[in-house]
């Protein structure tokens, strides 16, 4: 068993925090307690996790582990909130039809993915290990869409002539994103060209895929940023010759930023966080 530092907190705590921080009054289908632990004083923290994770935690001597991307059912069900995507359009000039058939053909494609999932495996080691077991998606995803959408209102004025550049350099203001080794990638545009208005196209379970894009680009948008693309999509964006710009925040780079906020508070909370599993963190980056 793990020996007890600090304070302790139970899953549902834990995971009533993530809610908090992100303004949420329930959890969402893409997250969960999945293993309940009552008494959690040391966690493995992850962005992804599997059975050598849940081994590394044991090892460490963790009560829990708490991963980003669905595990269990929250796997199964979260493409649901691929619909979160159609108000994201919305709030950026894209009638609400228009937004709505947007999401439709990624919507199937990702239910459609999720459904044949070895969605059990994990859990069942995790259990086996005697470990709590949580995923915490969508809180620390609007979390993150926060804090690059606030950086991002420079660039709402309409007289703007920022370009595309300038938005790059405003990312590479977050810690998490100057620290990535993946930098903020154009995958349609180019440095020079005018950023124009930005959307930040994130929190909706996975990128909308090109025809959310279109619809972004067709609304007025100059440049959409979404946390990674499909090289299908992204094939069919450029046969369309879509004229808007788009960059590529980076995945991990992006995912980290909401889940240090969310360590970061249980942190304070007395709760001893042991990040790994792909978080930039810029406190260990740099010590």
């Amino acid at each position: 068993m793990a020996t007890p530092v600090g304070t302790a907190m139970t899953t549902d705590q834990i995971m009533q925090l993530g809610l908090d921080l992100s303004g949420l009054k329930e959890v969402p289908p893409d997250s969960g307690v999945h293993l309940p632990g009552d008494k959690v004083h040391r966690i493995l923290a992850t962005i992804d996790c599997g059975v050598d994770d849940l081994l590394l935690a044991r090892v460490l001597r963790c009560d829990a582990v708490l991963t980003h991307h669905p595990e269990w059912t929250a796997s199964l069900h979260g493409w649901t909130l691929i619909a979160r995507q159609i108000d994201q359009m919305v709030e950026c000039g894209v009638p609400v039809a228009r937004a709505e058939a947007a999401i439709q053909r990624r919507m199937q494609s990702v239910e459609l993915n999720s459904h044949p999932r070895n969605y059990g495996r994990v859990l069942q080691a995790a259990k086996l290990l005697n470990l709590a077991f949580l995923n915490v998606h969508l809180p620390c995803d609007i979390i993150s869409r926060r804090i690059i959408s606030e950086q991002m209102a420079r660039f709402q004025d309409p007289e703007s002539r920022a370009t595309v550049a300038d938005v790059i350099a405003a990312l590479q203001e977050i810690p998490e994103q100057k620290l990535a080794a993946t930098a903020p990638k154009i995958r349609l545009g180019a440095p020079d060209r005018l950023a124009g208005r930005v959307a930040v196209a994130m929190a909706g379970y996975t990128n909308g895929g090109v025809d959310v894009l279109r619809a972004y680009v067709e609304a007025g948008v100059g440049t959409v940023l979404m946390m990674h693309f499909p090289e299908g999509d992204l094939k069919e964006a450029r046969d369309q010759k879509l004229a808007g710009n788009l960059v590529i925040t980076g995945h991990m780079a992006s995912d980290s930023i909401g889940i240090n906020v969310y360590l970061d508070e249980l942190d304070r909370r007395g709760l001893e966080v042991i990040r790994a599993g792909g978080i930039i963190s810029p406190s260990q980056l740099t010590a």
